[in-house]
């Protein structure tokens, strides 16, 4: 998450009794990011206590933004053989509602009215949904970000919509594929 502002981070509240302080970089479980020496931003890494996640706070107070991404270790090679694509698709569900904030369309204009956007992608290993908003809509923005991961809603129209979505993106992959595929095997070496 990247937030400006003049918040000092070593001051959160929210670090954890078992985390290490070296500088203004906190290692749960030696975990330690690298940065390069022209890198002004400033760094912690936290565990959230209950559920062992976790999170890289970045603070650059350069930024017009704040942000944030999770990142959850499943991607394509998780999907069952019963079911290919099943990871790309559960990444289209979570943007459409959850029991909190039920309306599809609710976390999407809470961040254009606040001047952010959002996306998400499903690679091999990982799906990733990040999202950025004006500072001061950071925690509306995560809260609504955090329900995607705790209650979302899967709604039948939203289901039936978002697989023939997935399916139709699969097919352009594919033909896009087979393009470069053919394309490469005729050019002359």
């Amino acid at each position: 998450m990247s937030s400006g502002g003049s918040k000092d981070s070593k001051t959160d509240s929210t670090a954890s009794s078992q985390q290490v302080v070296v500088g203004d970089v906190t290692k749960p479980g030696g975990l330690t990011p690298i940065k390069s020496a022209q890198d002004k931003r400033s760094y912690r890494v936290v565990e959230l206590p209950t559920n062992k996640l976790q999170v890289v706070l970045i603070h650059d107070p350069e930024t017009d933004k704040a942000a944030a991404a999770m990142d959850v270790n499943v991607g394509h090679f998780s999907d069952p053989d019963m079911t290919p694509g099943l990871a790309h698709f559960l990444e289209h569900m979570l943007f459409l509602g959850t029991t909190k904030y039920p309306d599809e369309n609710s976390y999407s204009a809470y961040l254009n009215s606040h001047g952010g956007h959002s996306n998400a992608y499903t690679s091999m290993e990982n799906t990733n949904y990040y999202f950025d908003v004006t500072h001061p809509h950071l925690e509306g923005a995560l809260d609504r970000f955090a329900q995607f991961f705790t209650s979302p809603l899967f709604t039948p129209s939203a289901t039936d919509r978002e697989m023939n979505a997935v399916h139709n993106e699969n097919a352009k992959n594919l033909q896009c594929m087979y393009f470069i595929y053919f394309f490469w095997s005729c050019v002359p070496s």
